[in-house]
């Protein structure tokens, strides 16, 4: 077992990673490392939170994860830490290592981040020296490869430029704190269309053209919403990801690293939108009451009847 440690804030955890049941993820971990990243609570699943990492893997040891797992989301390019129970529908992961430290500590830290919000992580080998540089994948080998490296590279130790922007913008139709959660949910969606574009192309090559066709459409469409949601630079970039998709899908092979590549800096976006999206005070806030249901209902019934 290879043994590294997540650093959140003061609190550190230690991580038993599986080289025997997941050697590759295992390596692509420890090669990513030191990386500097975020701990975001996840927002649907159950007591998990999530950190991203600057890598894509497909599945490997994929089972239902069990407190105390580490997991590795393909979908979305991150390590996945559960500390409780699961969403019964949230189904198998790409089982990854295990938590060597206490489990209330583990317990504590995912508490702190559904309260308080995310925070600034580090992914470090204790075995190695320390250091603040940032593992980036290989040099790109095409220009899709380039594009999602240089979104990736913003995005790697401070909010990019586009997130500064949606903390202020203003979105008259909707408001800001609604731009923030619109724009969440688009980059997840976003992230959900490519994941089945790769798929598709690996699954039914013969149709390559007709997939990179309907990705390209549904690229813009995306792009004009993002634009609209408070993210314009990363609208722009969609827009050229879109083009070049559009020119480059001939290979099936090259598709899918581009996928790979364009999931990755997505993803990592996505992390930095969630730390300034704030789902649970917006829950803890605007939760309709019972009292007020009753009444809303109340309302309706006299008005049906009237």
């Amino acid at each position: 077992m290879h043994r590294v440690i997540l650093r959140v804030d003061a609190d550190e955890i230690a991580i038993e990673l599986d080289g025997g049941s997941a050697p590759g993820l295992t390596d692509a971990i420890v090669r990513s490392m030191p990386h500097a990243t975020l701990a975001v609570h996840c927002q649907v699943a159950g007591a998990e939170f999530c950190v991203p990492v600057p890598f894509f893997h497909w599945h490997e040891n994929r089972r239902t994860p069990s407190p105390g797992d580490v997991g590795y989301a393909s979908f979305g390019n991150y390590l996945c830490f559960y500390y409780g129970e699961m969403a019964a529908d949230d189904g198998p992961t790409n089982v990854v290592g295990r938590i060597a430290s206490s489990s209330a500590s583990l317990e504590s830290l995912g508490r702190r981040l559904l309260k308080q919000g995310a925070r600034r992580a580090y992914l470090h080998d204790p075995a190695a020296p320390r250091s603040t540089a940032l593992a980036l994948p290989p040099a790109g080998r095409s220009r899709m490869a380039t594009l999602s490296r240089t979104l990736l590279q913003s995005t790697l130790t401070d909010p990019p430029g586009d997130v500064m922007h949606l903390r202020s913008a203003v979105l008259p139709a909707m408001g800001n704190i609604a731009g923030r959660l619109q724009a969440s949910v688009l980059l997840l969606s976003l992230a959900e269309v490519m994941m089945n574009a790769r798929t598709l192309a690996l699954d039914a090559s013969a149709s390559l053209g007709g997939i990179a066709a309907s990705l390209t459409h549904q690229m813009a469409r995306y792009a004009r919403w993002l634009a609209m949601a408070g993210l314009p630079g990363v609208a722009d970039w969609l827009t050229t990801a879109r083009d070049v998709i559009h020119e480059n899908a001939q290979d099936v092979g090259t598709i899918a690293r581009d996928l790979d590549e364009a999931l990755v800096a997505i993803a990592r976006l996505r992390f930095w939108v969630e730390a300034i999206s704030p789902w649970h005070k917006v829950d803890a806030d605007y939760r309709i009451s019972d009292a007020v249901w009753s009444s809303v209902m109340s309302n309706v019934n006299d008005e049906s009847r009237s």
